[in-house]
């Protein structure tokens, strides 16, 4: 078995999923840092975002088209994940009477999200 075959049957749609749930986090973040003037954190996270940027493009050309065919469900997936978490922790900071402002709210809402995706991605797989 060759080093490319195994590394194109490594990128599945799946882990095209998770590193664009991850983008988007990071990417719904950077109000959050912007909003705290906390320029470190805000440089640091958009240095990053370009680096996941050109590592979803290059994964995407790198994919069988079998896997590129899979990509829509699994971004359906992840979305549905986001949006459900991100209605979770907007109730929780709602009911708790935190008073987090908006951007904090999608931040955490976007990470509670990323993991509930990746969580019942794995459950399926097994």
């Amino acid at each position: 078995m060759s080093d490319t075959t195994t590394s194109a049957r490594a990128l599945t749609a799946t882990r095209f999923s998770t590193l664009l749930g991850l983008w988007l986090v990071m990417l719904l973040s950077l109000p959050r840092y912007w909003l705290l003037g906390d320029q470190t954190r805000l440089a640091l996270l958009g240095a990053f975002v370009v680096a996941v940027s050109v590592a979803l493009a290059a994964i995407w050309r790198l994919m069988s088209a079998a896997e590129r065919g899979r990509c829509p469900r699994a971004i359906r997936h992840l979305l549905i994940c986001l949006v459900a978490a991100l209605i979770v922790v907007a109730g929780w900071h709602l009911f708790s009477a935190a008073g987090a402002i908006w951007a904090v709210t999608l931040s955490q809402g976007m990470a509670l999200g990323l993991v509930l995706h990746v969580l019942l991605r794995l459950w399926r797989r097994r």
